[in-house]
């Protein structure tokens, strides 16, 4: 790992390996990585608009604890939520919960099997 005293001397550090590497050959091909990248370059397509949802989606049901199951790992939602299905996504370092396009929780992902989170400010019933 390099020694940098910030992200933009990293990025620095970065940039200037990208330009010494298209001066490299692989292996015996008579051109530079530069030139290959230069012919590649006009081929590519542009990024897609949206955003490219990297989670992993579940359709699960609460149940009458106020917590929705995944994997091996419980997690608590709204108490109103009890029986109904939302929709979850997880990430790699957490876990958001939907009721319809409505965010309705979020929490940090557990990584040990047979876990249980437990968020008082997401399982508390509604103020009458």
């Amino acid at each position: 790992m390099p020694e940098v005293d910030s992200l933009a001397e990293l990025n620095q550090m970065i940039d200037r390996w990208d330009e010494e590497d298209e001066a490299r050959r692989i292996r015996s091909r008579p051109r530079t990585i530069g030139e290959l990248f230069a012919v590649e370059r006009p081929l590519r397509q542009p990024l897609p608009v949206e955003a490219f949802e990297t989670g992993r989606h579940f359709t699960l049901r609460v149940d009458r604890h106020s917590r929705i199951s995944v994997r091996t790992n419980r997690y608590s939602v709204p108490v109103r939520l009890i029986g109904r299905m939302v929709q979850v996504v997880l990430h790699a370092s957490d876990l958001v919960a939907y009721d319809g396009r409505e965010q309705v929780a979020r929490q940090e992902r557990i990584r040990a099997k047979g876990g249980r989170q437990l968020e008082l400010a997401t399982a508390r019933a509604p103020a009458p």
